[in-house]
């Protein structure tokens, strides 16, 4: 999805395995672990312009990789921002960094584009196709309840916002296969054998 939505998901995430005391930092590194697998974004190759689409959600965003990549943003955020090591021990940052961290792929896994979840073992790209890439319906209410958890310091909040984020995937899905049972129709009330079909969501459209 797109990178505020990765990071609000995120965000929130750290929330939910946060102490009062630690909501904001755990906030920060939650939201910009929540965004970081999409760093494969700048591996790319002036000879090969279809580098950077190959590797797009693919190692980073391996369900193997996680724990890998959440160790390389907690080693970043632990030594190089000081008020990390000022208010948390490393072993708290990394859980932070890795509940963040693990959303991401998931998430991505909801769209349409497909996520590598299981590389290196296969590279075939999971794609569940029950939220668009872009859907302010799923994000702007996220962000909203995001700001009121770090601002009350409320981990209720953060729950509460969880099952939103829950309850809308799981509508997609919901919506998603009502889609195709009725195209299916459609197609044999035509007289037509579908060898192949699926639906595909776009902005806000499984409401």
């Amino acid at each position: 999805m797109d990178p505020l939505t990765q990071g609000v998901v995120g965000s929130t995430a750290s929330q939910l395995v946060s102490s009062p005391r630690e909501k904001i930092i755990a906030g920060v590194a939650g939201f910009l672990s929540g965004m970081a697998a999409d760093l494969d974004v700048l591996i790319s190759s002036p000879v090969d312009p279809l580098l950077s689409i190959e590797y797009h959600r693919a190692f980073t965003h391996s369900l193997f990789f996680i724990p890998v990549g959440a160790l390389f943003c907690a080693l970043i955020f632990y030594w190089l921002v000081p008020v990390f090591r000022r208010n948390l021990d490393f072993k708290r940052t990394y859980l932070f960094c890795f509940a963040g961290y693990v959303t991401h792929a998931l998430l991505d896994a909801c769209t349409t584009y497909g996520t590598q979840l299981l590389w290196p073992f296969s590279t075939s790209r999971v794609a569940w196709n029950n939220v668009s890439v872009v859907d302010p319906l799923f994000t702007v209410p996220l962000v909203v309840m995001l700001i009121v958890a770090m601002r009350r310091r409320s981990t209720r909040v953060a729950i509460v916002a969880a099952c939103y984020g829950f309850a809308y995937l799981g509508l997609g899905v919901w919506q998603g296969q009502r889609a195709e049972t009725i195209a299916y129709q459609l197609a044999t009330s035509r007289g037509h054998t579908p060898e192949q079909l699926g639906v595909k969501p776009s902005l806000g459209n499984i409401i």
